[in-house]
């Protein structure tokens, strides 16, 4: 398999500028895997092969963000792609791909920048099916469904394409050093949304994170980290700034979901130099959220709290 790979990118060429799918290396890249494509540096598909992929029509691929069709974060795949065209490199990881049919599958997802060894022109690709069945939580009632389908897909939440309570974890643990040598502060925003029923929660979750890649900045990250709990780390964000978007959150999210559901949320800051790790924010804008849902509970308002370290006795 190595080498069949490394004869492809020896006859690969720079993407075509009139849109046409180049028959000269994704008609054997398909032989190696599911499908082939290229991208431009953006990230869109500019040329897709085989002609039919996971039910969907190449050329109504073309132009397309890939991230929508990999059900990756926002930002995430144009990370990747810098990180290329600056390393040169290949990057190897898994993509939940949901097909045209609605089924979700889990693919080896390969990248490489084009020309090697040069100022890239356009990123190459490949996809190969793993074959790992995904549990189907759309129809589910059981909450545990959701857990059964996160510990198959490592990366990724397969129904919202955000990233699963560990990648969420080490994700946010790589900002920490960065934001230390800056002398800047980390916000972590646990919106939690326990008024839905469990049948509501995937749904309801599928929504607010298609709302919430519309508004956040590119640099802020998003996890399904529990079933009804979505978190988003902002760096460079006070606890400040981070209690004026929660309770915006709190009053303008609610009309984006299904039923109307109140949203709650918990917030915690972490500050430059400290020892906290992800693990210890979750737990303090957990509580937060904790004490906000209760408020929620009891007079039917969307509530935020902030995490406040208790005073020394």
């Amino acid at each position: 398999m190595a080498n069949a790979e490394n004869q492809l990118w020896s006859i690969i060429h720079p993407v075509t500028k009139s849109g046409a799918i180049p028959p000269s290396w994704l008609g054997p890249a398909t032989a190696l895997a599911d499908a082939a494509f290229e991208l431009d540096l953006q990230g869109r598909f500019t040329a897709f092969g085989a002609d039919t992929a996971f039910g969907y029509e190449a050329e109504s691929l073309l132009g397309s963000p890939a991230d929508h069709l990999f059900n990756l974060p926002d930002g995430a795949l144009q990370s990747v792609i810098a990180d290329l065209g600056f390393q040169a490199g290949t990057w190897l990881g898994k993509a939940a791909i949901r097909q045209a049919s609605g089924t979700v599958g889990i693919y080896r997802l390969a990248l490489t920048a084009w020309p090697l060894n040069a100022a890239p022109a356009c990123i190459i690709g490949l996809l190969t099916d793993l074959k790992v069945p995904l549990i189907d939580i759309s129809t589910q009632d059981d909450a545990g469904a959701l857990a059964a389908a996160l510990q198959v897909s490592q990366l990724l939440c397969p129904s919202t394409g955000l990233w699963s309570l560990a990648s969420f974890i080490d994700q946010t643990s790589r900002r920490f050093d960065r934001l230390d040598v800056e002398d800047r502060p980390g916000t972590l925003l646990l919106l939690g949304f326990a008024a839905a029923p469990v049948s509501q929660q995937t749904p309801v979750a599928l929504s607010l994170s298609e709302e919430l890649r519309e508004i956040i900045r590119p640099t802020d990250l998003l996890g399904r980290i529990a079933p009804a709990i979505i978190g988003l780390w902002c760096d460079g964000m006070d606890h400040l700034t981070g209690a004026e978007r929660a309770a915006r959150f709190c009053k303008y999210l609610p009309a984006t979901v299904p039923d109307h559901v109140l949203i709650s949320a918990g917030v915690a800051t972490r500050w430059p130099g400290s020892a906290d790790d992800p693990e210890t924010m979750i737990e303090r804008a957990g509580s937060a959220l904790a004490e906000a849902e209760a408020a929620t509970a009891r007079d039917a308002t969307g509530h935020w709290r902030v995490w406040q370290k208790l005073p020394a006795p």
